[in-house]
């Protein structure tokens, strides 16, 4: 029997403006150099563009007045537009895969076939074997499609250190010999978008 082609979801116009932000970050990490997408109907430096002014704006409504939440409603305004026209082009290849439209940081709509699952709180484990970083050991989450990692140095605030599209080759860089580092992962997906924040784990750099 042939394979019906994946659907791609389009909820996202619907999601709260940070929820929102979460997404375009994750879909900048999948789209850029995706071999399966290759003739996007707006140019990766542009949809970057539309990225990078959609989050000035957000910032900036968050303490200004009545211009800077006009401005941000018209910067969400364009990115939802373009990633609607990026969404359809995924759509238009046809492709019969989940894995293949996952990639692209979308979401699937495939009902019966892959049901939505609230994703499981991360569990990982922190390695400071090599001097001036911290591995992390991050088994996959089931249905995860990137993971958000923050960290913090001592007793400071929690930093962003990035969206992973995968488990692999997640460090936290240039750390400082005998200071404590804590380490925080969320995974993004399935069916509640955003899973708990894992446990904090900690540990002195060497």
């Amino acid at each position: 029997m042939k394979k019906s082609a994946i659907r791609v979801a389009l909820y996202f116009a619907t999601l709260p403006k940070d929820q929102l932000n979460s997404m375009l970050i994750l879909l900048l990490v999948c789209l850029k150099n995706n071999p399966l997408f290759p003739n996007l109907p707006v140019a990766y430096a542009d949809f970057e563009v539309l990225v990078t002014a959609y989050q000035a704006k957000l910032a900036a409504s968050a303490v200004g007045g009545k211009i800077d939440t006009a401005a941000f409603n018209e910067a969400r305004d364009a990115v939802i537009v373009a990633m609607r026209k990026i969404a359809g082009y995924i759509q238009s290849l046809g492709l019969t895969n989940a894995s293949d439209v996952l990639s692209s940081g979308f979401d699937i709509i495939v009902p019966g076939k892959y049901p939505s699952v609230p994703l499981a709180q991360p569990v990982f484990s922190l390695d400071n074997t090599v001097p001036g970083q911290l591995g992390v050991n991050l088994p996959a989450v089931p249905n995860a499609k990137a993971y958000h990692v923050q960290y913090a140095i001592g007793t400071g605030p929690m930093i962003d250190l990035g969206i992973f599209p995968n488990t692999r080759n997640i460090v936290i860089p240039n750390t400082t010999a005998g200071t404590v580092y804590s380490v925080r992962i969320q995974a993004i997906g399935g069916s509640t978008q955003y899973s708990p924040w894992s446990a904090v784990m900690t540990l002195m750099s060497t």
